[in-house]
């Protein structure tokens, strides 16, 4: 009897572990899931762990590719989540903070032509996600706090062999959502965008690239078009 209890227990055990282990892994899979289809990008999550008892989510090595460029848009080095868990069964989801910590992120341009970027190509895909065709049943949610830290950028040009990382200001906000008195987190994203590349040209125009130098590869760059225009 004694050995029969062991065993059963043991078995217990050890499909806890096996349940704990796995929901974590679909709960990955299928957050990489959303998160690729929102944003039209191949993202992926190097580590998952998740506290179902305290509502806390760890993740480590965010990564967002890029989108008709090369290499990775973005990447995070490590996130913390707190999920309100009385309300996991709400209409509303509440997160009450969420802390994105280590940023690098790859900004890719050509210098010819200021509308060709990929931060621009990531804004043109939230304001098409952002169309009223969502479906009216999509679980609601609530972010009240919102901190985003350590943001460093890499600016790359590679037709002008031009590359510079610059450090950007943190970042704080406040009620993002999807609800009705919540901010629009996809607007809150393009202003976002916005705000960091406005930063990004300031710092580059004043303390970085040698404008001299970029002149004459804009020059070097237009005279190869014409060249092969001509032939």
């Amino acid at each position: 009897m004694k050995k029969f209890l062991i065993i059963i227990v043991s078995l217990t055990f050890i499909s806890i572990i096996f349940i704990v282990f796995f929901s974590d892994i679909i709960i990955k899979k299928n957050l990489e899931g959303i998160l690729s289809k929102n944003i039209n990008r191949s993202v992926k999550i190097a580590d998952f762990d998740i506290s179902y008892l305290s509502g806390e989510i760890n993740l480590k090595k965010i990564e967002i590719n890029n989108k008709d460029f090369p290499g990775k848009l973005l990447v995070v080095d490590q996130a913390f989540v707190k999920v309100d868990p009385l309300s996991l069964n709400d209409d509303v989801l509440v997160i009450d903070n969420i802390i994105f910590d280590g940023i690098s992120l790859n900004y890719y341009f050509d210098i010819t032509n200021i509308t060709k970027s990929n931060l621009n190509s990531l804004k043109k895909t939230l304001e098409t996600k952002n169309s009223p065709s969502r479906k009216t049943n999509d679980k609601k949610f609530l972010v009240n706090q919102l901190d985003i830290k350590d943001i460093n950028i890499s600016a790359s040009s590679t037709k002008l062999n031009l590359n510079q990382t610059v450090k950007l200001s943190d970042m704080k906000f406040e009620n993002l959502g999807n609800t009705k008195k919540s901010k629009n987190y996809k607007s809150i994203a393009k202003k976002t965008i916005d705000k960091a590349l406005n930063e990004l040209k300031g710092k580059l125009s004043t303390e970085t690239f040698d404008q001299d130098v970029i002149k004459d590869k804009i020059k070097d760059e237009l005279k190869n078009k014409f060249k092969k225009i001509l032939n």
